[in-house]
């Protein structure tokens, strides 16, 4: 090892040209102050963030969704026009879109702004990088799975037909062809997307580009650091990634692995441990493990080392956490979600098994989500205005272990408005089915004429007996709020009276207020006085609302019941009433009836267009 060094040494004092770098950013800066142009447009974001970095504490994430002039893009406009170009670049793709569309990595353009050269990582379970140039578009052997980092780098050489184009993925080479890129050369590098409705949301961290035109030949010069992946325990097998360089090609790469102590210090290099793999071996229990990487081509050589690992560990240690699990994706309805692993250490083989949760807004109460136990989820209507964690548990033959990730933002929706989880037009003339509009929530109708005139003066409505007639839909996730807003609807014709409290009649409700939890109801009653009431209960308490004008005159009326975070409401034919509420969250496991409260107060009348809004 130290003759290894000691040459790195010599050819790195050696008087030899320097790397021709023109720009480089690892956008440690916290901003894109480095860069020549920064653009959005619509719902596109463009941000230097902390959440997922490949080195140091920042990265770039570019994201936009499908919506109309959505965009997120970075340009580089170089001082003058390069004819040998390399750029390099650490990418994540966090996200991808619709099948058939990619997400870009590099686009590079010449002096008048066209398009010479497009790298893009293709959507699809394949994730194939391809290449765009001259009107067509090629796929390279090179492959980059969604939530990996992987170093991607493009050579250029602007030639006129002589034109050549290089790209490597992790310093391997992926794609090499002959081109014709005209002569004017290469004046920008962008990064992101600035094609818009493309969706997609990618991570860029440490872009470099080098100029490659000078006729001296330059010495490698490190972009990132050495890597190491795999599990630090003994009997498992670690392996080297050697880093991106910059410099005159080629350059070839030697390894020498050391031992560590447990802070990473003292570092002794293992003798014979040469390869880009290692057989982590019993005398490296306790220790932690780097490489040093020498980097050589005809200018000369440099060397960098990785970061230590963690402690290695014995083959009969249970799992132990070392980074939480994180979310990648956005928290908006009908979105994918995909979760990693997080960091472990222990024996190997280990397990993982996922369970989403949904939590309040502060990222607490949380509790499981029925059937969300995949890496992946996809956001529902009722995780509307809660926050999501995934808890991740690994095993091994020594026990298991459980850690949860931090919780996303709160779930919104991609148009910002309330979301339709249920809507029972009421409008079945025959069977006894009632049918929703907008999902699976069918219900099943008991004792009710059906065919009636409804609100709009067409056959849609039922009619209730007020003494057996009901609708019953089967308890479903999506017909509970949970911590989103809801509002209750259904239009209501009747010259009835209720009986005196505590009867009444009840229109809609799920839950009762002495039902088991989680937590208890939401409703909606015609009382004596001709009047709605509205009654939640949740995990802050229940809470009632008799307001309005009397309904019981044998007009149609709209009557809504609403949740909000910070109070409830009755809505009657537009008319707003409202009373300070904090009620929290609102789940239950039992049927949604319409007409009446399983077996008592019975409604008498018409009803029509009942619906459940979330958000």
């Amino acid at each position: 090892m130290l003759g290894l060094i000691a040459v790195a040494l010599f050819l790195a004092l050696a008087p030899i040209a320097s790397a021709n770098v023109i720009f480089s950013d690892g956008f440690e800066s916290g901003d894109f102050s480095a860069w020549s142009l920064v653009q959005t447009g619509a719902d596109g974001t463009a941000a230097v963030q902390s959440q997922i970095v490949r080195t140091g504490a920042l990265a770039a994430q570019f994201t936009e969704t499908a919506k109309p002039g959505s965009k997120a893009y970075a340009r580089k406009t170089f001082g003058a026009a390069q004819t040998d170009l390399t750029v390099s670049g650490d990418f994540y793709i966090a996200q991808q879109g619709a099948s058939g569309g990619n997400v870009p990595l590099f686009r590079l353009f010449d002096p008048t702004s066209t398009r010479l050269v497009s790298v893009y990582r293709q959507n699809g379970t394949s994730g194939t990088i391809g290449v765009g140039y001259g009107g067509k578009f090629f796929n390279t052997t090179g492959k980059l799975a969604l939530g990996t980092w992987a170093t991607v780098s493009v050579h250029v050489v602007v030639a006129g037909a002589s034109s050549t184009i290089t790209i490597t993925l992790n310093t391997n080479t992926v794609y090499q062809a002959t081109a014709n890129l005209g002569s004017a050369g290469i004046a920008t590098m962008q990064i992101g997307n600035d094609t818009a409705a493309q969706a997609g949301s990618v991570v860029v961290d440490n872009v470099t580009a080098q100029s490659g035109s000078s006729s001296t030949p330059d010495p490698p010069v490190k972009t990132t650091p050495p890597s190491i992946s795999g599990t630090p325990q003994q009997g498992q097998t670690l392996t080297a990634s050697a880093g991106t360089w910059g410099g005159t090609q080629p350059i070839s790469y030697a390894y020498q692995w050391q031992r560590c102590d447990a802070s990473g210090a003292d570092c002794n290099a293992i003798s014979g441990a040469t390869g880009a793999s290692y057989s982590v071996g019993a005398a490296d229990v306790g220790a932690t493990l780097d490489v040093t990487v020498v980097a050589t081509n005809i200018a000369g050589s440099s060397s960098a080392t990785s970061a230590a690992t963690a402690v290695v560990q014995a083959p009969s240690s249970q799992p132990a956490n070392t980074a939480p699990p994180t979310i990648s994706g956005m928290a908006q309805v009908g979105q994918l979600l995909t979760a990693s692993t997080g960091g472990w250490t222990g024996a190997q083989p280990m397990t993982y098994a996922y369970q989403w949760k949904r939590c309040d807004e502060s990222g607490a109460n949380c509790f499981a989500i029925a059937g969300a136990t995949q890496p992946t989820y996809t956001v529902a209507n009722q995780d509307l205005d809660s926050t999501l964690v995934v808890a991740v548990n690994a095993s091994n033959s020594a026990g298991s272990a459980t850690t949860a990730s931090s919780p996303t933002g709160a779930v919104g929706t991609s148009s910002g408005q309330p979301a339709v989880a249920a809507l029972w037009h009421m409008n079945e003339t025959s069977g006894t089915t009632m049918y929703d509009a907008v999902g699976s929530d069918n219900g099943a109708d008991h004792n009710v004429q059906l065919g009636l005139p409804g609100c709009s003066g067409t056959a849609c409505a039922y009619s209730f007996n007020g003494k057996s007639s009901y609708a019953s839909v089967p308890t479903a996730d999506d017909l509970s709020p949970y911590n989103a807003n809801v509002t209750v609807t259904i239009d209501l014709k009747t010259t009835g009276t209720p009986p005196p409290p505590p009867g009444d009649w009840d229109l809609i409700r799920k839950g009762t207020y002495s039902s088991p939890g989680p937590w208890n109801e939401y409703k909606m009653e015609l009382q004596q006085t001709g009047q709605i009431s509205c009654g939640f209960d949740g995990t802050g308490g229940y809470m009632e609302l008799v307001a309005g004008p009397m309904v019981n005159n044998g007009r149609w009326h709209t009557a809504q019941c609403v949740k909000t975070a910070t109070a409830i409401e009755v809505v009657v034919d537009g008319q707003k009433f409202s009373k300070q509420a904090k009620l929290g969250s609102i789940s239950n496991a039992l049927p949604l009836v319409i007409g009446a409260h399983p077996g008592a107060d019975w409604y008498s009348g018409s009803l029509d267009a009942a619906s459940l809004q979330l958000g």
